[in-house]
């Protein structure tokens, strides 16, 4: 787990010590991580530099630098990440040559030599792995950008002034004097909305991101006319669901007893590392079974880790205690004190990098801290709820469309009808919830579209354009095509949105975010791609049934932990924010929502969002979640404003058309 950066700069080209003062600069933002180990490369006659910052994991001597070179020398990679299946790897590229002279045993020499082997498309196809690689070709002089194929580790990358930037974080390419720091009015306007930056997009105008399973090539033609190739799939996810569905329709569903298998060696797979390895256990299900996984192929105790909450109502530690207990691990926990919620709450933003309003950012923070005392590595249950249809919403969405379904068309137009009319007065009385409830009841009993439904329910926010300056009329992002899935039950189209959304760009990110601000590498073998294949071959009522889903997880887990201490309603790895706010986190929420902040940048309507803030702190309103995707924005511009401020001077007198970098500002839309 690391952290890699890079420019090319084909029209200026730049003396080997200026190459390297500016790649320094960008590689030194992502110390966090990677401490063990840094490294730098460059090619002055192209205008190439690479940037890496190791976090030693496998093989932590000297031959496990970065960036790497091939045995023949035709290729420069980096990798952010790991390569799980690499012995089997290398005992193919072994075979293939005849024998090889290693220099290490680390992943990322295998992945070198599997590049030259089989090219990159192909040695990606044979990885198992979560990874973000970078590779220079010297000889057909080409730069690709690979990504693992759901999306775990993050790749950033744009044009700006002439050179190619690219990344693990945008503060690396923040650090680079060509940067514009332009805000993009499409992301800000869905960040509102749903509370992360979806797909592509970033917080950056000029700044896209690369998608899971896809490669971005450029070559010397490309890059001297400054062109941005469209990212080319080597895994294609919705090609990959598609071969499920027909897999349950033509008899071939998946098996319990072979998905348990699988499961065992994704878990046995994750654990094989040079340094300590623990589990994250909150007990729930998904964190439940692969701690109780790793107990069952581990030669010693496993170290589990858990956060606990002051609030009771939103206490998880006891049950991650009690299964602790049951599976015999050396468990650790901690519980959050105000001053923790108080001191973690001013890093959330230089942390997340872009806008990220999940919650659970601070506890996540917290315990990666916590294992951070104990192990490298932990392992941890994400995925579970979109790949095996876990959320509470699925249910209620199901539960909702079958009771429409009983009752005769004119009553459900006049029971839309009426809900319709009362959200509004539920608004002017302070029930944000009720008013809430009613608009999704009305659409309900309306259109009975369970993906419209669900696209309602996931959002924080239905009438975004009161909250901007400039109202954009920009539509949800989550209503973009290619989250529909087509001729499926809606609890498989509601888990294909949450997959390719809301697990990539909120979960993962935010994971990979609160990891690497304290040099953990965080591994997640639910989302081993095979176990992921696997799990589309699962017809929905094997995965889901009477309101309860993640039967296939449950079946194998009940098989190591007595049910008693799992069934219980389930509670997401939340934050009681709306708690926090009016007590901990109330004066650093004040200054952030004070007329002079809100009207700083120009970005957002101040009566608006003023008004929202009074109503829930002074007036008794409920919580409106879009509250707190205002203060995470406002926190993460202040950051970024004052990290503009800090400026390099000396790094310009080699970029001859380097432009005035702009204060932040929307992009008009």
């Amino acid at each position: 787990m690391c952290g890699l950066t890079g420019f090319w700069s084909p029209a200026h080209r730049a003396s080997e010590e200026a190459s390297l003062r500016i790649i320094r600069g960008m590689r030194d933002r992502l110390t966090h991580r990677g401490p063990d180990d840094h490294g730098t490369w460059t090619d002055t006659c192209q205008g190439v530099a690479f940037g890496f910052r190791r976090l030693s994991i496998i093989d932590l001597s000297p031959a496990g630098h970065q960036p790497m070179i091939s045995a023949d020398g035709r290729y420069i990679v980096m990798m952010n990440g790991e390569i799980y299946n690499f012995a089997a790897l290398r005992a193919e590229i072994d075979a293939a040559r005849g024998g090889h002279a290693w220099r290490g045993h680390s992943d990322t020499e295998v992945l070198v030599e599997a590049i030259d082997e089989w090219g990159l498309e192909r040695a990606l196809q044979r990885a198992n792995g979560m990874f973000a690689v970078a590779v220079w070709d010297r000889l057909d002089r080409t730069l690709s950008l690979a990504r693992d194929r759901i999306g775990k580790k993050p790749m950033y990358y744009g044009w700006m002034g002439g050179h190619f930037l690219f990344g693990s974080e945008l503060k690396a390419l923040q650090a680079h004097p060509a940067f514009d720091g332009r805000l993009s009015a499409e992301a800000v306007s869905g960040f509102l909305q749903i509370g992360y930056i979806a797909g592509r997009q970033t917080i950056f105008a000029g700044i896209s991101k690369l998608p899971g399973g896809h490669i971005l090539r450029l070559d010397a033609r490309v890059a001297s006319q400054q062109i941005l190739p469209e990212p080319v799939p080597y895994w294609d996810v919705r090609g990959m669901v598609m071969e499920g569905l027909e897999a349950q329709a033509s008899g071939r569903a998946a098996r319990q007893d072979e998905f348990e298998a699988l499961v065992e060696d994704a878990v046995a797979l994750r654990m094989v590392a040079d340094v300590p390895v623990g589990s994250f256990l909150s007990g729930g299900i998904d964190s439940s079974l692969v701690t109780a996984v790793m107990t069952k192929v581990s030669p010693s105790a496993v170290h589990s880790f858990a956060i606990g909450f002051r609030a009771k109502e939103w206490d998880e530690a006891p049950h991650a205690r009690a299964v602790a207990t049951h599976l015999g691990t050396r468990h650790e926990e901690s519980y959050l004190a105000a001053a923790d919620i108080q001191d973690m709450i001013r890093d959330v933003a230089e942390i997340s990098d872009e806008p990220l309003a999940d919650d659970s950012i601070v506890p996540t923070t917290l315990l990666c801290r916590l294992a951070r005392r104990h192990v490298k590595v932990a392992l941890s249950g994400d995925g579970g709820d979109e790949l095996l249809a876990g959320y509470t919403r699925y249910a209620a969405v199901d539960d909702w469309l079958l009771r429409r379904q009983g009752l005769p068309g004119a009553a459900r137009a006049l029971a839309g009808a009426v809900s319709n009319s009362l959200a509004p007065a539920a608004e002017r009385l302070g029930q944000v919830r009720m008013a809430r409830r009613l608009r999704l009841l009305a659409r309900v009993m309306t259109s009975g579209d369970a993906d419209q439904v669900h696209r309602m329910l996931v959002s924080q926010t239905l009438n975004v354009d009161s909250l901007l300056a400039d109202p954009t009329l920009v539509p949800n992002p989550l209503e973009n095509p290619q989250f529909l899935l087509g001729q499926s039950t809606p609890i498989d189209r509601m888990s294909f949105m949450d997959m390719t959304s809301y697990l990539i760009d909120d979960i993962l990110a935010k994971v990979d975010r609160a990891s690497m601000s304290t040099s953990l590498e965080v591994r997640c073998p639910l989302l081993d791609y095979r176990v992921i294949e696997m799990s589309w071959r699962f017809p929905t009522s094997e995965k889901y049934s009477a309101g309860q889903g993640k039967l296939p997880l449950r079946k194998m887990l009940y098989k190591q932990v007595p049910q008693k201490l799992l069934d219980r309603p389930k509670r997401g790895f939340g934050a009681p924010v709306e708690i926090w706010l009016k007590d901990e986190l109330r004066d650093w929420a004040e200054g952030l929502m004070s007329p002079a902040a809100l009207a700083a940048h120009g970005l957002l309507n101040v009566r608006a969002c003023r008004a929202l803030w009074e109503a829930f702190l002074y007036r008794g309103h409920s919580f409106n979640r879009v509250i707190w995707n205002l203060l995470i924005f406002q926190a993460w511009y202040a950051s970024f404003s004052q990290a503009s401020k800090v400026a390099a001077p000396e790094m310009e007198e080699w970029i001859p058309s380097l432009p005035e970098v702009r204060a932040a500002r929307f992009v008009p839309h």
